[in-house]
């Protein structure tokens, strides 16, 4: 998970403490809404569901049939994060 966090900082200069640093992580969450993105976090007992849409790209995961599983909220954002990092990167976005 360190690796993840370091990878954050690196892309977006948000620096998350451990996988129970909601704060840090919704600090993601609001720079992926000012972009145009709809963040989805679902959580139920064995369940960590984070999604994104865009409305020039879709469903980030739902789309392409992928129901992706997280060990935690915070893991699932900086994930979701870093996917639309690599979109922008690639000018798909």
């Amino acid at each position: 998970m360190k690796e993840l966090f370091e990878k954050v900082k690196e892309e977006y200069g948000v620096e998350i403490v451990d996988e129970n640093d909601m704060s840090g992580a919704w600090k993601l969450v609001e720079m992926l809404k000012e972009k145009g993105w709809v963040v989805y976090i679902i959580t139920a007992r064995g369940r960590e569901q984070v999604d994104a849409w865009h409305p020039s790209y879709g469903s980030l995961y739902a789309q392409f049939g992928e129901m992706p599983h997280f060990e935690s909220v915070v893991e699932g954002i900086c994930l979701t994060a870093l996917h639309v990092r690599e979109l922008e990167k690639n000018g798909t976005l």
